[in-house]
């Protein structure tokens, strides 16, 4: 698949159940919904007819056309000067560092979070070699849950789009040009109509069915996608997803970021104001390949200098970079989408990161006003960070401390169950049992060289204290506040005792209360989609 770099072309999209006689609704890059509709070739603010033939600005605007129109130009990068792409192409990278190493702290915690998620037991050397090492599955429990809960309340069967009218839709009267009235069937007695009542209503449904059709069937990525962002999302606690339209493939697309793939820096307050995001994508050989045949790569080495690997088909990473820079030297920086190698920063491509109808120019200077940057990046956050940084917590850095203090809890239990049960002890130097160690099997009696009271009092057993019945009550604490935070309640997992007994209007209202945080958390994924 070739991102959105590749893919800035806009194209009719395929008659679906809505039909093709209806005004279609789109993805838009931002993951939204967009009417698909005809667009200006470009947007003037009250510029002059005759400035707009012969002014200043004409050669300027030539050039961000053809920039931002695929069929012209595929790569910015065959028009500019070798100095030029080097200084792009160190500067992506510059920056894509100072942005990651922002983020530090919190892919710390999102990747410790992962690991509990997935159970990842680490061997461990105290008490002693091998000893418990039990992960306790608090925050996958708690990912699971939501996962189940969420998915099928956010894909209800074939109806994922719902349309909403707007204004009154009571319909709109033919009026007699005569009388000025509406005009009355004589036969019904019933206004004749020119919109009949229910008309957006009527539209708003077929719009939602085709839309709904686009992603369950046309884009057949878009519902598994879904599935893995509301399992990773409780976790980590943030999520990305990249739409756009693939060229190659003819129809909207969309794509699952991991945010450990997506960078943004960490004190950057949205997507939008950002000044540049950054995605780590692979390539295999092969496809570079055919991007430098398809004139959309430089032709230019890409292999990774210094590599160890043996595998000649590994992929090879890029960053895929969505900035500022000023190319055509008038003073303003225009947004683009770079595309450099990873390792050495070699720029491979450079696109237009705007549309034609995006392009703001002034009506008394002709200069540009404003460039509107477009956007492909969706962000799902499961809660909102509290120390105002751009991406989300989960419950992974909510329950992180309590879950390493449940495993600790737990393995320490267990390992005073084992040396408790195990035994051990020692042996006075003047008791004899023919030299070397004594290995018994169940029933059996062993002969030794000493009388009865020699060996009991020889023999001195260690008796270590019993497991604590105080870490066992701090565990069930402990996992009761995780629970709590994760809202995985028993009463929400069937698995309450006395329900049976409880009535019915009590049970509700305990689960209706239970998922409360997950009816908060649902809104914020539909706000991110609006």
């Amino acid at each position: 698949m070739i991102g959105p770099s590749t893919s800035l072309g806009k194209s009719s999209m395929p008659a679906g159940p809505g039909g093709t006689d209806d005004a279609m609704m789109m993805p838009s890059p931002a993951g939204g919904m967009a009417p698909m509709m005809a667009k200006p070739a470009l947007a003037v603010d009250e510029r002059p007819a005759d400035a707009a033939a012969t002014g200043p600005d004409k050669d300027l605007a030539d050039k961000l056309l053809r920039w931002c129109d695929p069929t012209q130009t595929k790569n910015i990068a065959d028009e500019l000067e070798a100095d030029v792409l080097a200084k792009i192409g160190d500067r992506v990278l510059r920056d894509f560092k100072i942005d990651d190493l922002s983020r530090d702290g919190w892919m710390k915690k999102s990747e410790e979070a992962m690991k509990l998620a997935m159970q990842v037991a680490e061997d461990r050397t105290t008490p002693w070699p091998n000893s418990s090492n039990v992960v306790y599955p608090l925050i996958t429990v708690g990912a699971i849950q939501f996962n189940a809960r969420a998915y099928p309340a956010i894909v209800q069967g074939r109806n994922v789009v719902k349309g909403v009218v707007i204004g009154q839709d009571f319909g709109t009267p033919q009026v007699d040009p005569a009388s000025g009235q509406p005009m009355m069937d004589q036969r019904t007695q019933q206004p004749v109509w020119k919109v009949q009542p229910g008309a957006k209503r009527a539209r708003a449904k077929r719009i939602a069915d085709h839309m709904s059709w686009q992603f369950l069937e046309e884009q057949s990525e878009w519902e598994e996608d879904t599935d893995k962002l509301l399992l990773i999302l409780p976790i980590i606690g943030c999520c990305f997803r990249k739409t756009y339209f693939a060229t190659n493939l003819g129809r909207n697309a969309s794509a699952l970021v991991n945010s450990k793939k997506f960078v943004v820096n960490y004190w950057a307050r949205s997507i939008e104001t950002a000044p540049r995001t950054s995605e780590i994508i692979e390539f295999y050989p092969n496809e570079i390949e055919e991007m430098i045949r398809a004139g959309l790569f430089l032709r230019q080495d890409y292999k990774v200098m210094g590599s160890t690997t043996t595998d000649d088909d590994a992929p090879i990473e890029f960053i895929e970079q969505h900035r500022l820079w000023d190319l055509d030297g008038d003073g303003y920086e225009e947004p683009y989408i770079v595309t450099a190698h990873k390792s050495s920063g070699k720029v491979a491509r450079v696109v237009a990161g705007y549309e034609a109808d995006g392009i703001i120019f002034s009506g008394e200077t002709h200069e540009v006003a404003r460039i509107k940057r477009e956007q492909y990046y969706t962000k799902y956050d499961f809660i909102p960070n509290p120390d105002g940084g751009f991406y989300g917590v989960g419950f992974g850095q909510l329950l992180g401390p309590i879950n390493d203090s449940v495993n600790t809890v737990i393995n320490m239990l267990i390992d005073a169950g084992t040396l408790s049960i195990n035994g051990g002890g020692f042996i006075g130097r003047g008791f004899s049992l023919h030299g070397g160690s004594l290995r018994r099997k169940m029933g059996e009696w062993t002969f030794v060289n000493a009388p009865g009271g020699a060996i009991r009092d020889a023999i001195v057993p260690l008796t270590p204290p019993e497991p604590s019945q105080v870490l066992f009550t701090l565990l069930g604490s402990l996992i009761e506040a995780g629970k709590e935070i994760a809202s995985v309640k028993d009463v929400l997992t069937g698995g309450e005792a006395g329900t049976a007994a409880m009535q019915p209007t009590t049970l509700l209202a305990l689960i209706e209360q239970g998922l409360k945080v997950f009816t908060a958390i649902f809104k914020r994924i539909h706000r991110a989609a609006k």
